[in-house]
């Protein structure tokens, strides 16, 4: 097992930046608001479906916890008690992290019967010059950086648990383990769609007992239901990794990438089309079951790619490799800020020019700009090490508790 794979670091880089580049394009299109949802442009279907990426962002988290799991108990002697505290701490600083974000600089909720945005603190500020308070339903929205910090929390538990129950003689049967409870809790997770209901009855309600017990549950948009199983799901390609040849993990994870992907696509080409009403019901879960094969596979590319390359003479990165990288290593801080950014260049433009409006074309271009200028500056950031920002602070806490491998990657050792 390597100390560290650079497919995982690309893929979450292009995600990154894929985030960055499509939410400052979707908030500032001019007609978003009379968008036909039933029968919507194909480019927007398209929007819709790459901004549902906190899957594979659940799975190249788990893989990579996965991998520093082992790392620590085999290489650095960690008890399960120390690295349940480390991991603890992990995930309750990326919680932190996910509130502050969602609360203060994130992105909005759209309201489209309404043509409403729900904005965060300072986005409404900038914006509209206004400054709100917290509401309720940006506090219980469970974005991908909730649902990373859950995952990360739940992840180190069945890890400890899953390990003590194994013998050494058995541990290679852990694979095997991983892959039962990922899909097990895939298919229990239909119950999302009831729970939801009764969810949204409790908030209208005000029954704050059910609330509070099943928001991180079943609760927009990125909950514990699916998404821990896309979390295992890595963990499962962290163990193979450990135990397996590059062979021998093809012939296992193709065909199960494969099945998941093909009933995915069939179910979601049976059902009505609800996606883009964003329904919680079998048309959403066909699409999880989908994009759940769909990156299993894209992670597989990314592994061949860069880590089991037949050729193995230059293992220097390409332009485009070490450009994407840079998100992956230190991408949270600009995903933190990136909507604050796009809102005062913006509202500067509106200074100049008022009466401006961005068709979908345009739209597009403002947000590719703005995510290449955040390229921009992480090229000359990484000369400094990312220092100051939300990962330089994340890994110097976190090194009290134990050794970081994102601290070395910050800092270029690996």
């Amino acid at each position: 097992m390597k100390k560290n794979y650079l497919g995982l670091d690309i893929l979450r880089g292009i995600g990154i930046f894929t985030v960055l580049w499509l939410h400052s394009a979707f908030y500032y299109f001019d007609g978003l608001y009379e968008l036909d949802f039933n029968n919507p442009p194909l480019v927007v279907t398209i929007i819709g479906l790459l901004l549902m990426f906190a899957g594979a962002f659940a799975m190249i988290s788990g893989a990579s916890h996965g991998i520093q799991y082992y790392r620590k108990i085999e290489t650095k002697a960690y008890s399960y008690k120390h690295l349940l505290k480390y991991n603890t701490v992990s995930g309750i600083l990326i919680l932190i992290v996910a509130y502050l974000y969602f609360i203060f600089t994130g992105p909005g909720l759209v309201d489209i019967a309404n043509k409403s945005m729900n904005n965060s603190i300072l986005i409404e500020l900038i914006r509209n010059n206004n400054l709100q308070g917290l509401n309720m339903e940006r506090l219980l929205y469970v974005d991908s950086l909730v649902m990373i910090g859950m995952n990360i929390l739940l992840i180190g538990v069945v890890f400890v648990a899953v390990q003590r129950h194994l013998s050494k003689r058995d541990i290679k049967a852990s694979p095997g383990i991983y892959l039962v409870l990922a899909i097990g809790f895939f298919v229990i997770s239909v119950a999302r769609i009831p729970l939801y209901n009764v969810y949204m009855n409790a908030v209208d309600i005000g029954h704050y007992g059910k609330i509070i017990s099943l928001n991180w549950l079943v609760n927009k948009n990125n909950p514990i239901m699916p998404y821990l199983s896309f979390g295992l799901m890595g963990v499962w390609l962290a163990s193979l990794l450990k135990f397996e040849t590059w062979k021998q993990i093809v012939k296992k994870v193709i065909p199960v990438a494969s099945i998941l992907l093909f009933l995915g696509v069939l179910a979601y080409v049976e059902l009505p089309d609800t996606m883009l009403e964003r329904s919680i019901d079998l048309k959403w879960f066909a699409i999880m079951g989908a994009q759940m094969g769909l990156f299993l596979l894209l992670i597989m590319t990314f592994l061949k790619i860069y880590d089991f390359k037949k050729n193995e003479k230059s293992n220097k990165l390409n332009f485009i490799g070490r450009y994407f990288r840079r998100f992956g290593v230190a991408g949270l801080t600009p995903f933190f800020f990136e909507s604050v950014l796009s809102a005062i260049v913006f509202r500067s433009i509106e200074v100049i020019a008022p009466d401006i409006h961005f068709s979908l074309t345009s739209s597009l271009m403002y947000g590719f700009v703005l995510a290449n200028a955040w390229g921009v500056f992480m090229f000359f950031w990484e000369k400094k090490n990312y220092v100051y920002g939300i990962e330089y602070y994340y890994t110097k806490i976190l090194r009290k508790f134990g050794e970081s491998e994102k601290e070395e990657k910050l800092r270029g050792k690996n």
